[in-house]
């Protein structure tokens, strides 16, 4: 699938006069023609010399994901995409350099091959309001909604950590009733020990002299870019509050991106939170003048553990199971139960004892009513997996999975994620043999 997408506030009249000839997807969040609602007021932004490149990044990072939801994928061998964006900066010397960095970063991210073209940004420069700094705030935390964000908020809140929180409002009624909840449980807790910022961006064409965007049901779906927009804002809300830490928590599992079957590999893997990404991530950063690194202190914890250590002792159980994990939240009344975190969320949630959760389709309960389902295949992959880490010597995993090689360009330690991922091998393994007989035979299938 090719996509050509262009960022029309600020893009130079001729460069615009030429991209009309290839009939691009338009992007615009500022301007009257606006087709994207976006505020990044509660945002604190740098107020130095790096300001102009920050402002950048948020920019790119805003296009990046509206041209990920307006470029749906295709099918099979038409997964990835061909992604040109054109780009108005006010930095254009520093990103055209940056450039095959970035080329290479969205590659890993998501997949996709992308060519990023930047132009001088035309005309004055829009203002924009930001956030004060917030003056006891020691670093800067992701939060989605998610477990492991919870459980990573958790885990800096009780160590009397004073951080900012960032949060992405997308628009998806679901996912902000579960961001409402849990900031509510967290002010309850911990009250005047974090300040929160979201920070609100969607497609919205609705209104008279829009630029038209595409409809949610002709949108692609899997939002592999959103890490990206989540990496920024935090980037951007660090170096505005003067702090240099910037963390984001993902369990092994998912940030490992080991391909749970031979069909997984490639660009069917994401790597949105891959340590060889976060690293290049990084590297931009200190190639823009920014201090801030990003870390993601659950690259070698099980999601169980997670629950175990960082959220039981502090949350209740309901509390616990108001977050949400689902990819596909908001499309159903709960989440869907077919996804790879739906499964590894209610195996997590049992091996840490609490309450099986009610999902739209109950794979593990019930597998062969979603024969030739994409939840069906996601099921036998992940227990194929958990099978094949349990039976094969931990020393030779690599050899199995040379996709954990990887890791070691983000500075992680191989054998440590192998041990997390034998770990969270376990926790599956020991669930489904207690609670669902049907899945176990599938298990014990690929045994």
């Amino acid at each position: 699938m090719r996509g050509f997408v262009v960022q029309a506030e600020g893009l130079p009249a001729a460069v615009r006069a030429q991209a009309e000839r290839r009939a691009p997807v338009w992007l615009d969040w500022r301007s009257a023609q606006r087709n994207a609602a976006c505020d990044h007021s509660e945002l604190p932004l740098p107020s130095g010399p790096e300001r102009a490149v920050a402002r950048d990044l948020l920019d790119m990072a805003t296009a990046i994901y509206l041209a990920d939801l307006a470029v749906p994928r295709g099918r099979n061998e038409d997964f990835v995409r061909e992604l040109e964006l054109v780009l108005p900066v006010r930095e254009p010397d520093f990103w055209q350099a940056q450039e095959p960095h970035l080329a290479w970063l969205l590659q890993r991210l998501c997949g996709d091959q992308v060519h990023l073209e930047f132009h001088p940004r035309e005309g004055e420069d829009s203002p924009v309001e930001s956030a004060r700094p917030w003056i006891e705030a020691d670093s800067v935390s992701l939060l989605s909604g998610g477990l492991d964000s919870a459980a990573g908020a958790a885990l800096l809140l009780r160590t009397d950590r004073r951080p900012r929180l960032i949060m992405h409002r997308s628009g998806n009624p679901a996912v902000a009733q579960a961001q409402d909840r849990l900031t509510d449980t967290l002010a309850q807790k911990w009250p005047d020990q974090f300040r929160l910022s979201a920070v609100r961006l969607a497609p919205s064409s609705h209104r008279t002299g829009a630029l038209p965007f595409p409809g949610p049901e002709l949108r692609e779906s899997t939002r592999r870019c959103r890490s990206l927009l989540y990496l920024a804002l935090g980037a951007v809300a660090a170096a505005g509050e003067g702090v240099d830490e910037l963390y984001l928590y993902d369990n092994a599992v998912l940030t490992s991106a080991v391909p749970l079957s031979a069909a997984r590999c490639g660009s069917f893997t994401t790597h949105s939170t891959h340590p060889a990404v976060l690293a290049q991530f990084n590297e931009l950063l200190r190639a823009a003048g920014l201090t801030v690194q990003v870390q993601n202190p659950f690259l070698y914890q099980a999601k169980g553990e997670l629950i175990r250590t960082c959220l039981q002792p502090v949350f209740s159980p309901q509390e616990i199971l108001q977050t949400v994990s689902c990819w596909a939240v908001g499309r159903q009344q709960r989440q869907c139960g077919g996804c790879v975190p739906c499964l590894l969320r209610r195996i997590s949630l049992l091996a840490a004892g609490l309450p099986d959760e009610v999902y739209e389709r109950d794979l593990l309960g019930h597998p062969y009513h979603y024969q030739d389902t994409d939840g069906h295949r996601n099921l036998t992959d992940l227990l194929g997996w958990a099978a094949c880490v349990l039976s094969t010597p931990e020393l030779r995993l690599p050899l199995e999975y040379p996709s954990l090689l990887e890791v070691q360009a983000g500075g992680a330690q191989v054998m440590e994620v192998v041990r997390a991922l034998r770990r969270q091998a376990t926790e599956i393994f020991d669930v489904v043999q207690r609670h669902f007989p049907a899945a176990a035979a599938l298990m014990n299938d690929g045994r």
